[in-house]
């Protein structure tokens, strides 16, 4: 689905148009589903996570006129519940191969296994993020895999890591700071660099 059909949907849904709101479902459930399995193999939670994003995006539709990349914001909102869910202990989450990205991966194109944020694959955002992660202190790298990876609160970080919660959310400000700032001396585009920010908000 191209961008102008997204936004139309989306736009229906901010309006309270139920059966625009039906079509941005359907339109997206088998690309979460997908996106989902790379975190667990759960179905069942990824099912039940896709409903219960949709229905929060459904009822909080007033305050979500400000979402500039519906695409970006759609993505990260179903991933950062599904983290949360998956991570309560019952489910054991699954990160293949997110700490080893190869440089000369080929990118397959594929819609039903893809999403574009702002036209880019989401594989190709996880891949220049995760490049950019491992330039940064191996501390930093620890915060931001158990914040953004893990889904862990700043309590729970501190628990693991001995430092204070002051400690873990400057440093893990510091280190996106610089992952931008890295991103934009390699000379990324804006929209590459606008998608990582939305996976990191």
């Amino acid at each position: 689905m191209d961008k102008p059909e997204i936004a139309v949907l989306w736009n229906g849904l901010l309006e309270g148009d139920e059966q625009l709101l039906l079509g941005l479902y359907e339109a997206w459930y088998p690309g979460l589903l997908r996106y989902g399995l790379r975190i667990t193999q759960d179905k069942e939670l990824i099912q039940d996570t896709i409903n219960q994003t949709f229905l929060y995006f459904w009822q909080n539709r007033d305050t979500l006129t400000s979402v500039m990349v519906p695409e970006a914001y759609m993505l990260t909102s179903f991933r950062r519940r599904l983290l949360r869910a998956a991570g309560s202990g019952k489910h054991r989450l699954q990160f293949p191969g997110e700490w080893e990205v190869d440089d000369d991966t080929e990118m397959v194109e594929d819609s039903h296994e893809m999403f574009l944020i702002n036209h880019i694959r989401i594989q190709e955002v996880e891949a220049v993020l995760l490049r950019a992660i491992k330039r940064l202190s191996a501390r930093k790298q620890e915060l931001i895999r158990l914040k953004y990876y893990e889904g862990l609160s700043y309590s729970e970080m501190a628990a693991r890591t001995g430092l204070t919660e002051r400690t873990i959310y400057n440093k893990i400000h510091e280190a996106v700071k610089t992952l931008r700032d890295q991103l934009t001396a390699d000379g990324h585009s804006n929209n590459m660099i606008s998608a990582i920010q939305y996976l990191l908000l």
